[in-house]
């Protein structure tokens, strides 16, 4: 019943990510169907639940309290799903002013913290422009300031590690899709910290 309605939850939440900037795009739904793959006989049953949810995304906050009232001892699997909501989102190589309005209030309702949401928003932003890991765009990543020192950004780094680690998510049950996407979120944690390490090393010199 748990696992259920955690699956009716992610296809409504889903569906109004995509449709917050007021069209619903084949690469958001193809990039949904390849985050949650669900059994070929549900693919009816799943795409009614879509369809009648993008109809309107009012009542996004009412369901992800709803999540978070019975997951809210799951922190890493509240933090994954964003991580599938960012993705959605992102299909379209554009993250749209409502959809980050949404993200950020989801994160809230969540009670995750801005410098949880900044790093998840980074990781995305920075695959999605291209953009070289930028020292500024490294620190966010991590959610410390760039006034940190190499202790500090250290044991955020290990913090970090820790938390998102395929194995321990793993361990916990969660989809593959969503190993898969703590997978990608690691190389960029990895990056942003050997490149904030690099630039303190220089420095001393």
């Amino acid at each position: 019943q748990k696992e259920e309605f955690f699956a009716t939850s992610v296809i409504a939440l889903s569906a109004k990510i995509a449709k917050a900037d007021g069209k619903v795009s084949k690469t958001e739904i193809l990039t949904f169907k390849k985050i949650f793959e669900f059994p070929k006989e549900d693919e009816k049953a799943i795409a009614d639940i879509f369809n009648v949810a993008k109809d309107s995304v009012d009542d996004y906050k009412e369901i992800s309290k709803q999540v978070f009232d019975v997951f809210k001892n799951d922190k890493s699997l509240l933090i994954e799903l964003l991580n599938s909501l960012f993705s959605i989102a992102y299909a379209d190589g554009y993250l749209h002013p409502k959809e980050k309005t949404m993200l950020l209030e989801i994160s809230h309702i969540f009670n995750l913290s801005r410098e949880e949401f900044d790093s998840i928003f980074n990781i995305f932003n920075k695959s999605s422009n291209k953009e070289k890991n930028t020292l500024k765009c490294s620190y966010k990543i991590l959610g410390i300031s760039e006034e940190s020192d190499i202790n500090q950004v250290t044991t955020r780094y290990r913090e970090l590690i820790k938390e998102y680690h395929p194995d321990r998510l793993q361990g916990m049950g969660l989809p593959k899709e969503f190993i898969d996407l703590a997978n990608t979120k690691l190389v960029a944690i990895n990056d942003a910290f050997n490149n904030i390490k690099n630039e303190k090393k220089n420095n001393k010199f």
